[in-house]
């Protein structure tokens, strides 16, 4: 027995050894990286170089319309991991590869006003309502049938504002039924709930979409720089944006931001976004408001999904 112990001994005095000519952490090192190996990730794209790290600030957290827990559901519901099938569901490190790779295109799906309150930097704005008219800053191409020729197309990452919004997986659904391969998309369905929760960088999104007439509304730029100021203007102007915004009683009904599911038929009758029926290239399909009356807003029936 005292052998044994005195054999193992060595062992011991080796580990030791080892941990003290570990180099010490250096002072400049983040007091929270992104993970142990990965202090910080620098994108690079088309529209610039972007820098991503955490908050530094001890007992950050989250405030505001990103600290509710109940949206009501619906129209907030809980999203699948994969909006389609053959999508892939990924995380914030999988996102980051990605983009440090420079082989992916990352797509903010919310409305204008959600993208210039802050989103993730180096993203492109495609609202969900103009996903499949903006196929060709994809790299598809109209074909003769009226869908898209999707053969080059981009790997692209989509995301919107968390595991409760129905904007990106509209997108999702609105560009496979056009023709895009769905195992060159990525879903982060986490979005900027996640992304903000982990304390990663957030830009400003400096070139925003053009509003459409679904999301119009009037956001001024001071409103627009504040995480939810837009959400709180649709309120004011009864167009419906975002969670958590103050409605006079309280509650987000399906009217005033419908469930993303049915048909085109059936959201003539219940004002809910169509996710089926066949999108083309000519433009957007005109889709019959309540009341029978039909015009050519884009994409989507009139209303937005949950964001």
């Amino acid at each position: 027995m005292l052998t044994a112990l005195t054999r193992a001994i060595p062992l011991v005095l080796l580990a030791s050894a080892a941990v003290a000519q570990q180099a010490p952490p250096s002072p400049d090192a983040p007091r929270v990286g992104i993970t142990k190996d990965m202090a910080e990730a620098v994108f690079r794209t088309p529209e610039g170089e972007f820098t991503v790290s955490r908050d530094q600030t001890p007992g950050a957290k989250l405030e505001g319309d990103w600290a509710l827990t109940g949206p009501v559901c619906p129209p907030f519901c809980i999203q699948p991991m994969s909006p389609a099938p053959g999508v892939t569901a990924v995380g914030e490190l999988e996102l980051i590869e990605a983009m440090k790779a420079g082989d992916t295109i990352l797509v903010d799906g919310r409305t204008p006003e959600w993208f210039t309150g802050g989103t993730i930097p180096g993203a492109i704005n495609i609202p969900y309502t103009q996903a499949v008219e903006r196929l060709a800053e994809l790299n598809c191409e109209p074909d003769f049938d009226g869908k898209f020729d999707c053969a080059n197309a981009s790997k692209v990452i989509l995301f919107c504002n968390g595991i409760w919004c129905g904007q990106s997986p509209t997108a999702i659904r609105a560009m496979i039924d056009a023709g895009y391969p769905a195992e060159k998309i990525s879903y982060y369905r986490g979005g900027m709930l996640a992304w903000r929760l982990l304390g990663l960088t957030v830009a400003g999104g400096a070139a925003a979409a053009d509003t459409d007439p679904v999301a119009a509304q009037e956001v001024t730029p001071e409103e627009a720089a504040t995480p939810g100021a837009g959400a709180a203007s649709a309120a004011a102007d009864g167009v419906p944006q975002g969670a958590g915004q103050a409605v006079p009683d309280a509650t987000l009904t399906e009217g005033e931001n419908p469930v993303v599911e049915g048909t085109t038929e059936e959201a003539a009758k219940t004002e809910e976004a169509p996710v089926e029926g066949e999108a083309t290239a000519d433009g957007p399909a005109e889709v019959a408001e309540p009341g029978g009356a039909a015009n050519a807003l884009p994409q989507e029936a009139g209303k937005n999904p949950a964001n």
